[in-house]
């Protein structure tokens, strides 16, 4: 959380129109640019900028082809190994929350508009060595009812990290990373919770083996980052992260199967078996992922997930068992091998609830850094003691665009248990209700990559309270979320 919030913002709009007419200088639509083939060229993504590899720009003539290229490969040396590669984002969003937390407190309606603006460098010394760090900066206008943890930072150091690469085959390596970092895997399982303003960063190693078209393993061991409230202050928390991954190509169905083990460690966690007060945890977590995502050869898509459980919460002398499981993932179908094509979808979810709070069973499924746009982007629906059910409809009109429209109808797996609206909050008890019924959610997504450069995402959803919520005090709910990334 930030402490001295006038500064940043009172800074915001210099560094932000530098910043944008820099960008327009890198993207301009001039005579030079339409002939830039891009083909071969990495892809930005907001979150992996690290993934960017241009040394296909070891070639000069292709570096003056366009205005920003040259910013890739900076040469340092002579054989063209040894070279700095320049880039960063500008990430603009408006939210809003008509009744915010459904009613069930009294923020009432609450808009935002968020601001992120990162740069970063990626030193590639040799084949061998890279050294990448990123900075960053993110602000927020006054949100009622205070400034989310994932709202604001003061500039700080974001990601700072070392590769040591070994190459194992053609087109095999292992890979060693030590430092600051992002740390995603299991697609929706393991997030660096790009819909915030700020993702979630850690201090660790990680080492994968990675292939051409797979990675068949990957070990990691981080410290959890908290933004502090001052300028390059931020610094370990105490709380930890571990896990590993394996996973193997099924060749025939097209599909790739992935054994992952993840293990957390965790201050002053807040459930229902805890009643008013948090405790610490630690929590083990078994997990068996099926995927095979879209594409145009690829009618079928399947991403589902088997996870169990187990590990210990310091609620009592003694302590509690954890004893929980879930089961879910999406099914995809395009109806034509063609990049426009209409989609449909269908989202199934359990994520197991405590059936009993007095006991010394602790049945609650937890994961704090899950994807919650699965549910929708606006990110209060949490995978805790639920059961879900999503139909989605879909056009892919071409590459670059795809339209959404979905309907979530929610419930929870044990009456027993809360409805958690936040990674450690509870704003719906299990006292409140005897109903399981929470409610349903209808959302329209809207993702345009405009170009290479910029990406756009829009999505309107609205609540209609059901029992669980309404015994509570709340109610219906609207929320809007209009953004622009601009990457180079």
């Amino acid at each position: 959380m930030i402490g001295n919030e006038q500064a940043p913002l009172c800074a915001l709009p210099i560094w932000c129109t530098a910043f944008f007419i820099f960008f327009l200088s890198l993207t301009g639509n001039g005579r030079c640019e339409e002939s830039v083939d891009f083909s071969d060229l990495p892809t930005f993504t907001p979150r992996a900028r690290w993934s960017e590899d241009w040394t296909v720009l070891n070639d000069p003539d292709r570096k003056i082809q366009s205005s920003w290229l040259p910013l890739k490969h900076l040469t340092l040396g002579e054989n063209g190994t040894n070279f700095l590669s320049l880039g960063g984002e500008y990430r603009l969003a408006y939210e809003s929350y008509d009744k915010a937390d459904r009613g069930l407190t009294d923020i009432g309606y609450q808009n935002v508009l968020q601001n992120r603006l990162a740069i970063h460098g990626d030193w590639r010394l040799s084949e061998e060595w890279r050294l990448f760090g990123q900075l960053g900066l993110a602000t927020v206008n006054d949100r009622e009812g205070g400034a989310g943890a994932v709202d604001e930072t003061d500039p700080d150091i974001w990601q700072l990290f070392v590769d040591y690469r070994i190459a194992t085959a053609e087109n095999d390596r292992l890979v060693f990373r030590l430092g600051r970092q992002l740390i995603e895997t299991a697609n929706v399982f393991i997030t660096a919770g790009e819909a915030n303003n700020i993702r979630l960063v850690y201090n660790g190693g990680r080492v994968a083996w990675l292939q051409e078209s797979l990675s068949p393993f990957e070990a990691f061991a981080a410290e959890y980052v908290d933004y502090a409230d001052n300028a390059f202050a931020m610094s370990g928390t105490g709380e930890y992260f571990w896990g590993s991954r394996y996973s193997n190509a099924l060749h025939k169905s097209g599909m790739d199967l992935s054994f992952l083990y993840l293990g957390w460690q965790l201050d002053d966690r807040h459930f229902e078996q805890s009643g008013v007060g948090q405790n610490d945890e630690t929590r083990h977590t078994l997990l068996l992922w099926l995927n095979q995502p879209l594409t145009t050869s690829n009618q079928l898509s399947l991403d589902y997930y088997l996870a169990y459980q187990f590990g210990s919460y310091d609620d009592q002398p003694g302590g509690s068992n954890i004893n929980a499981f879930a089961a879910f993932g999406e099914v995809k179908y395009a109806f034509f091998k063609e990049t426009s094509t209409p989609i449909v979808g269908l989202k199934t979810s359990y994520f197991s609830g405590d059936s009993d709070p007095d006991d010394s069973q602790l049945n609650t499924f937890y994961n704090p850094v899950f994807g919650t746009p699965y549910f929708s982007y606006a990110r209060d629906v949490m995978p805790f003691n639920l059961i879900h059910i999503q139909p989605n409809i879909g056009y892919r009109l071409d590459e670059t665009l795809l339209v959404t429209l979905s309907n979530d109808v929610l419930w929870r797996a044990s009456t027993n248990d809360a409805f958690y609206t936040g990674t450690n909050k509870i704003d719906t008890p299990a006292t409140a209700s005897d109903s399981r019924y929470i409610g349903a959610q209808a959302q329209l997504a809207v993702n345009w990559k405009i170009n290479r450069n910029i990406v756009t995402r829009m999505h309107v959803v609205h609540f209609w309270a059901g029992d669980v919520v309404e015994d509570s005090g709340g109610e219906d709910q609207t929320y809007f979320h209009l953004g622009i990334n601009f990457l180079f």
